[in-house]
């Protein structure tokens, strides 16, 4: 089901700033307004997964934090809106050491790596 409403710019920029500070997509962040639901599919869980996981000193992409059963269940333009806002996440947070590989890539995505020692 689709739903559509209209915005005025104060409104739609707002919107997009709040949903930025939450390091969530629009669609998330309207989810978690209406219903207080959060998707795993998230900035702070792919690093509570980074963190948490076996990604130590290891090249990675944002998929290779959930299973391939979880992953499928996000499109294409979610995964893509995920993948920049941890990439905008991870920049301005050099101290959890997570850090973008320049020039990399994995599948075409955009090449991580952790290293505990900086965090």
């Amino acid at each position: 089901m689709t739903y559509r409403f209209d915005l005025n710019e104060q409104y739609s920029k707002r919107l997009e700033d709040e949903a930025a500070k939450e390091r969530m997509s629009i669609q998330e962040y309207i989810r978690f307004k209406l219903f207080s639901e959060k998707t795993i599919f998230c900035v702070d869980e792919v690093v509570k997964r980074v963190l948490a996981g076996d990604f130590e000193n290891k090249e990675f992409c944002v998929p290779d934090v959930y299973s391939a059963e979880e992953w499928a269940n996000i499109d294409r333009g979610n995964a893509g809106v995920l993948g920049k806002n941890f990439y905008i996440y991870i920049t301005e947070h050099p101290e959890l050491g997570i850090r973008h590989i320049p020039n990399k890539t994995i599948k075409r995505r955009t090449a991580y790596i952790y290293n505990k020692k900086e965090n």
